[in-house]
Parts: C-alpha cells; sequence; structure tokens
C-alpha cells in the first residue's frame, strides 16, 4: 500500500476530493448543468479551485519534513475544501 503515498497519487486524491464535491452539489441540485459544461462555463473559478488545491496540497508536503507520513483523508479533504471555497457558480434552474 505505500504506493498511495507517493506524491503523484497524492495529488490526484487531492483532485478527487475537488470532483467529489462537485458531484454533492450535483446531488444536492444545486448544480444543474452537465459535468463538461460546468467546467467550461465556470472556468475561471475551477482554475482557481485548482490552483488552491495544488498551492494546498505543495504546503502540506512541506509540513511532511517532519517525518510525519502522508494522511490520504487530509489530501482528499483539502481536494474538496478548496472546490468548496473558491468554485461558486450561479445555480442554474
Amino acid at each position: 500500500m505505500e504506493w498511495i503515498f507517493k506524491p503523484s497519487i497524492l495529488f490526484v486524491i487531492a483532485l478527487l476530493g475537488m470532483f467529489s464535491h462537485f458531484l454533492k452539489k450535483k446531488v444536492k441540485g444545486e448544480s444543474l448543468t452537465e459535468i463538461k459544461e460546468y467546467f467550461k462555463d465556470n472556468i475561471k473559478s475551477t482554475f482557481l479551485a485548482l490552483v488552491t488545491t495544488a498551492i494546498s496540497y505543495v504546503a502540506y508536503q512541506l509540513t511532511l519534513a517532519t517525518g510525519q507520513p502522508a494522511d490520504v483523508i487530509t489530501i482528499f479533504g483539502l481536494g474538496y475544501m478548496c472546490d468548496s471555497f473558491f468554485n461558486k457558480y450561479e445555480a442554474n434552474g
């Protein structure tokens, strides 16, 4: 299971966190657009969420200099949180 703690895999997990936040919005009916349209129509806020996720990920990796192992749940949460904070859009409906 050591492979899951590789930096590239952890970054993908952060992106999955972002995507799961979008799916939560979709399930709650807050976004009626299709996934492709959502990202195309909200490119600025999606890009901001992606950048902040990447910055958060790098900051988290820098804290690992203390020798603590990476926490997959924290990495996932970073992506979810950044999408929640920065990927704002007008609900269609």
